[in-house]
Protein backbone atom coordinates (compact mmCIF):
# COMPACT_ATOMS: atom_id res chain seq x y z
CA UNK A 1 0.00 0.00 0.00
CA UNK A 2 1.40 3.40 -0.92
CA UNK A 3 1.85 6.28 1.47
CA UNK A 4 -1.06 8.07 -0.23
CA UNK A 5 -3.51 5.27 0.57
CA UNK A 6 -2.28 5.00 4.17
CA UNK A 7 -2.55 8.76 4.76
CA UNK A 8 -6.04 8.86 3.20
CA UNK A 9 -7.24 6.04 5.44
CA UNK A 10 -5.70 7.64 8.54
CA UNK A 11 -7.36 10.98 7.75
CA UNK A 12 -10.74 9.27 7.36
CA UNK A 13 -10.33 7.59 10.76
CA UNK A 14 -9.07 10.72 12.55
CA UNK A 15 -12.50 12.26 13.23
CA UNK A 16 -11.52 15.73 12.00
CA UNK A 17 -14.47 18.12 12.18
CA UNK A 18 -15.83 19.25 8.79
CA UNK A 19 -13.91 16.55 6.87
CA UNK A 20 -16.23 14.67 4.54
CA UNK A 21 -13.79 12.21 2.97
CA UNK A 22 -10.10 11.92 2.08
CA UNK A 23 -9.25 10.22 -1.21
CA UNK A 24 -5.98 8.93 -2.64
CA UNK A 25 -4.84 10.88 -5.72
CA UNK A 26 -8.05 12.72 -6.69
CA UNK A 27 -11.54 13.63 -5.56
CA UNK A 28 -14.15 11.84 -7.69
CA UNK A 29 -16.50 14.32 -9.40
CA UNK A 30 -19.51 12.45 -8.03
CA UNK A 31 -18.29 13.18 -4.48
CA UNK A 32 -18.31 16.92 -5.14
CA UNK A 33 -22.00 16.70 -6.01
CA UNK A 34 -22.92 14.48 -3.04
CA UNK A 35 -20.88 16.10 -0.28
CA UNK A 36 -21.93 19.73 -0.22
CA UNK A 37 -21.53 20.49 3.48
CA UNK A 38 -18.05 19.10 4.28
CA UNK A 39 -14.55 19.60 2.95
CA UNK A 40 -13.04 16.92 0.73
CA UNK A 41 -9.35 16.04 0.50
CA UNK A 42 -7.18 14.45 -2.18
CA UNK A 43 -3.74 13.20 -1.13
CA UNK A 44 -1.08 12.64 -3.78
CA UNK A 45 2.66 12.02 -3.89
CA UNK A 46 4.70 14.88 -5.25
CA UNK A 47 8.30 13.86 -4.79
CA UNK A 48 10.24 10.85 -3.57
CA UNK A 49 14.02 11.04 -3.19
CA UNK A 50 16.69 9.03 -1.44
CA UNK A 51 18.04 10.99 1.51
CA UNK A 52 21.64 10.13 0.58
CA UNK A 53 22.86 10.98 -2.90
CA UNK A 54 26.07 9.58 -4.37
CA UNK A 55 26.14 6.54 -2.12
CA UNK A 56 25.43 2.85 -2.59
CA UNK A 57 23.57 2.85 0.73
CA UNK A 58 19.83 3.06 0.24
CA UNK A 59 18.13 3.05 3.60
CA UNK A 60 15.92 6.11 3.81
CA UNK A 61 13.58 8.04 1.50
CA UNK A 62 12.28 11.58 1.70
CA UNK A 63 8.65 11.78 0.56
CA UNK A 64 6.66 14.93 -0.15
CA UNK A 65 2.87 14.78 -0.47
CA UNK A 66 0.25 17.26 -1.62
CA UNK A 67 -2.97 17.56 0.36
CA UNK A 68 -5.61 19.28 -1.80
CA UNK A 69 -8.49 20.59 0.31
CA UNK A 70 -11.71 21.34 -1.56
CA UNK A 71 -14.24 23.41 0.40
CA UNK A 72 -17.99 23.18 -0.27
CA UNK A 73 -19.83 25.95 -2.08
CA UNK A 74 -22.32 27.83 0.08
CA UNK A 75 -21.46 26.34 3.48
CA UNK A 76 -19.01 28.34 5.51
CA UNK A 77 -16.21 26.30 7.02
CA UNK A 78 -13.62 28.18 9.06
CA UNK A 79 -10.65 27.51 6.77
CA UNK A 80 -8.04 28.57 9.33
CA UNK A 81 -9.34 26.17 11.98
CA UNK A 82 -9.79 23.33 9.48
CA UNK A 83 -6.31 23.74 8.00
CA UNK A 84 -4.79 23.91 11.48
CA UNK A 85 -6.55 20.60 12.28
CA UNK A 86 -5.10 19.02 9.13
CA UNK A 87 -1.60 20.39 9.83
CA UNK A 88 -1.81 19.18 13.44
CA UNK A 89 -2.81 15.70 12.23
CA UNK A 90 0.26 15.52 9.99
CA UNK A 91 2.67 17.01 12.50
CA UNK A 92 1.60 14.43 15.10
CA UNK A 93 2.61 11.77 12.57
CA UNK A 94 6.09 13.34 12.08
CA UNK A 95 5.36 15.14 8.80
CA UNK A 96 6.88 18.61 8.28
CA UNK A 97 4.71 21.30 6.74
CA UNK A 98 6.09 22.96 3.62
CA UNK A 99 5.22 26.29 1.98
CA UNK A 100 1.94 26.65 0.06
CA UNK A 101 0.58 29.18 -2.44
CA UNK A 102 -2.68 30.09 -0.69
CA UNK A 103 -6.34 29.65 -1.60
CA UNK A 104 -7.77 29.68 -5.12
CA UNK A 105 -11.10 28.99 -6.85
CA UNK A 106 -11.24 25.95 -9.15
CA UNK A 107 -13.19 25.77 -12.43
CA UNK A 108 -16.33 24.51 -10.65
CA UNK A 109 -16.35 27.36 -8.12
CA UNK A 110 -14.96 25.53 -5.08
CA UNK A 111 -12.39 27.26 -2.89
CA UNK A 112 -9.27 25.08 -2.67
CA UNK A 113 -5.80 25.06 -1.16
CA UNK A 114 -2.85 22.75 -1.68
CA UNK A 115 -0.87 21.96 1.46
CA UNK A 116 2.47 20.20 1.22
CA UNK A 117 4.10 17.96 3.80
CA UNK A 118 7.45 16.16 3.85
CA UNK A 119 8.67 13.14 5.79
CA UNK A 120 11.56 10.70 5.86
CA UNK A 121 10.84 6.98 5.74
Amino acid sequence: MTVVYEVSQDLNKAGIEDLGQAYPFRIPPSSLAKCQDKALIAVSEVLENPTEHGSNIYNEMSVQIQVKICYPIGKHINTDVFEQSIASFFMQKDWFRQANSGHYIDESGHAEIDLFFKRRF
